[in-house]
């Protein structure tokens, strides 16, 4: 059995689907994902939309990879991508698959495996939940030394420039506009740097031809977006696992309570 196996029948329940490199409309394309009343979309560049209630709150999500010695960051999805495995873990209450587990290579020695499973709310309450995990390991026979970027952009209620964000004890993201709240906690282990600032500064931090190190700026008021970053150092055969947790919620009010203003923008779409 190979290492491809193993990964896909361990990302099975009661019903799924695989999806092989070189199938064409699986990995690379647009896969969604559905539970309750949200959806979840995931492109060539990572997850690119996350709708609940009619509503798209999520801009972008990426990860990113800069290996000891390289000289820029790269998107994981720019990686060897082995295979998928869809899945639906509540066939009984919902239909449509809710998970996508996915294993990429880079080089011969690392492999990383990303998994996201989609927890929509009931009709009308505005809530979500993703919970995430990502496994690092070093297969090969040497110690491999790099560092790992998550990057995120909300554009909460659909639109942007009217938002406010901090990162709380360093492993805490935290966006609010007048209507929403978004909230990302790294549960385990704890970013070795982070970063929140505008949309556009945090974007150009990646494949800029520079090997970017996040400054530890934790609060942001207008077009927000956030970077979490681990410096890793793997033995061989040695695993790294990143578990995280994401909510959308509705808080009336609270952009007020924050005395902030802004102008309400159309949502930005991507070329």
């Amino acid at each position: 059995m190979n290492k491809f196996t193993i990964f896909t029948l361990a990302a099975f329940t009661a019903s799924s689907s695989i999806a092989l490199a070189g199938d064409g409309d699986g990995p690379g394309g647009d896969i969604l994902l559905g539970d309750g009343n949200s959806t979840a979309n995931f492109s060539t560049s990572g997850q690119d939309s996350w709708i609940v209630d009619g509503i798209d709150h999520l801009y972008a999500q990426e990860f990113y990879l800069r290996r000891a010695g390289d000289d820029d960051e790269r998107n994981i999805n720019s990686l060897t991508l082995l295979g998928q495995a869809l899945t639906d873990t509540n066939p009984f209450s919902d239909t449509r698959l809710d998970t996508i587990s996915s294993l990429y290579l880079d080089g011969h020695d690392l492999e990383i495996e990303t998994s996201y499973t989609l927890r929509g709310g009931t009709a009308g309450s505005n809530n979500s939940d993703i919970a995430e995990q990502i496994s690092l390991t070093n297969t090969g026979t040497s110690t491999i030394s790099f560092s790992f970027f998550q990057y995120v952009d909300f554009d909460l209620g659909g639109d942007f420039s009217d938002d406010w964000g901090q990162i709380v004890d360093g492993n805490v993201a935290q966006q609010f506009d007048d209507e929403f709240a978004a909230s990302e906690t790294v549960v385990t282990p704890f970013p070795t740097l982070f970063q929140m600032g505008d949309e556009g500064t945090i974007s150009d931090l990646w494949s800029n031809g520079e090997a970017d190190t996040l400054n530890g700026d934790s609060s942001y008021q207008g077009d927000v977006a956030w970077a979490f970053q681990w410096d890793i150092t793997l033995e061989a055969g040695e695993s790294f696992l990143i578990s995280k947790d994401k909510s959308i919620v509705p808080t009336p009010g609270s952009m007020a309570l924050l005395t902030t203003a802004g102008l309400l923008c159309t949502r930005r779409r991507r070329a």
